[in-house]
């Protein structure tokens, strides 16, 4: 049921979440020749390859991979509207939680490195994942409103 508005909000989110398996989220220059470090779900990195990875970013990389399938489960739940209203409720808060480590990392990396990070637009993707997420809570208990109200009328 990927026509519903609900299915194409959380397909929308989940694209969004998918950047973070390939984009990184921050960027460093360290050093006075201005070496461009990038933080990323990997780890820290140079050139596009991994160069140290941080023991908190599988943290990170654990609730990408679960807010990520759980909007994926979210969508192909259309049969059970309340299951996937409270699925939409637990990912909320899993991408809030996202966005929270997100930034306690970076303020961590930067102090490590001493070079004030330069966040790039995949950093606040989880809040727009958020509002996505809200978005399609809010047409499924429409959606939920409706099959009640026509309930009532038999």
């Amino acid at each position: 049921m990927i026509q519903r508005i609900q299915s194409l909000y959380l397909l929308i989110s989940a694209i969004l979440l998918a950047f973070f398996f390939f984009m990184p989220y921050a960027h460093y220059a360290v050093g006075p020749q201005e070496v461009k470090i990038s933080l990323s779900a990997s780890g820290l990195g140079q050139d596009g390859s991994v160069v140290e990875n941080l023991p908190k970013l599988w943290a990170v990389l654990a609730l990408v991979i679960l807010a990520f399938t759980a909007t994926l489960v979210t969508i192909f739940l259309f049969k059970k509207r309340k299951l996937q209203a409270r699925l939409c409720i637990f990912n909320i808060v899993l991408l809030i939680g996202l966005q929270g480590l997100l930034f306690y990392i970076a303020k961590a990396v930067e102090q490590r490195l001493m070079a004030p990070p330069s966040y790039g637009l995949i950093f606040i993707f989880p809040l727009v994942c958020a509002i996505f997420t809200y978005l399609a809570y809010r047409a499924i208990a429409k959606d939920e409103a409706l099959i009640r109200s026509l309930d009532r009328l038999r």
